[in-house]
């Protein structure tokens, strides 16, 4: 993933689980109602734009694009410090996270994507209960307790996922494409929209439409 698909990919996360003036994002299938504008945001960002040129733009986009009025002007100038945050983290590449620790961190401060991360622990409260909507843990190799994590919209692709817990999560949206899924537990997690195209799960490959234990 190079810088600006990486970029691109934050902006879209934190407008729509963040920003979110429509009120949608409660429905992972309205993932790309912000998509537009995500392009205008970027080039702001390319060209040094500040907090304040970001809120005047999020303002404009609310209320002359979406026609959502704003009580409190403060929602848009903490979106744009976000964006900004986001622009950082992307200059800086992605790096993968050597634990369970060190990533919920770098998520909370406002990353997403750990791609190629090696992390394995027994510790069954590593990660249970933690917010991480929109993680993206591509070609990972990682054992982790996900019990009861809200993870909708995450990103497994090609990940091995051995072992790894995630029963009753919020997997609503979230892609598993190839992944390895031996002995990783789904137990009444939420499903819908998932997918789970050629995933390996207990040694059978998943097709099209299928889900673990189905």
């Amino acid at each position: 993933m190079n810088v600006d698909s990486h970029l691109l990919r934050l902006v879209h996360d934190i407008l729509f689980r963040e920003w979110d003036p429509l009120g949608v994002n409660a429905d992972e299938a309205a993932t790309r109602e912000y998509s537009s504008y995500i392009t205008g945001i970027i080039h702001l960002l390319r060209k040094g734009a500040d907090e304040r040129k970001l809120s005047a733009h999020l303002l404009r986009l609310r209320e002359n694009s979406l026609g959502v009025s704003l009580s409190d002007p403060r929602g848009d100038e903490l979106i744009a410090s976000r964006l900004l945050a986001a622009y950082e983290i992307a200059q800086r590449g992605i790096r993968p996270a050597r634990s369970a620790e060190e990533l919920l961190a770098r998520y909370q401060a406002g990353e997403r994507v750990f791609n190629g991360s090696r992390i394995e622990t027994d510790d069954r409260e590593s990660l249970s209960g933690c917010k991480l909507d929109g993680l993206v843990l591509r070609n990972a190799y990682v054992k982790l307790s996900f019990q009861g994590a809200s993870l909708r919209g995450a990103d497994f692709w090609d990940a091995e996922l051995k072992g790894s817990d995630f029963s009753n999560a919020d997997l609503r949206g979230a892609q598993f494409h190839g992944s390895v899924l031996s002995n990783t537990s789904f137990q009444d997690a939420r499903l819908e929209g998932a997918q789970f195209n050629e995933a390996c799960y207990q040694f059978r490959m998943l097709k099209t439409g299928e889900f673990p234990d189905s």
